[in-house]
């Protein structure tokens, strides 16, 4: 059975391409948006891993990162 889509082929852009600041601007978008989805996993694991550490000092430490 034959494929009706072409193969994915990533190119480089020149940072000159006109193109390359929206490729980056969205590249930067999709970045933040899994790093949106992960937070309430990364409290989830701070609070397992570091029990000992009042709550707030975690809250802390993980929105010093963002």
């Amino acid at each position: 059975m034959q494929s009706a889509h072409t193969p994915f082929q990533a190119t480089s852009l020149p940072a000159d391409d006109p193109r390359f600041m929206a490729a980056l601007d969205l590249q930067i978008a999709q970045m933040r948006r899994v790093l949106e989805l992960m937070a309430p996993t990364a409290a989830d694991v701070l609070d397992g891993a570091f029990a000992r550490v009042p709550y707030d000092e975690r809250m802390r430490a993980v929105a010093s990162h963002g």
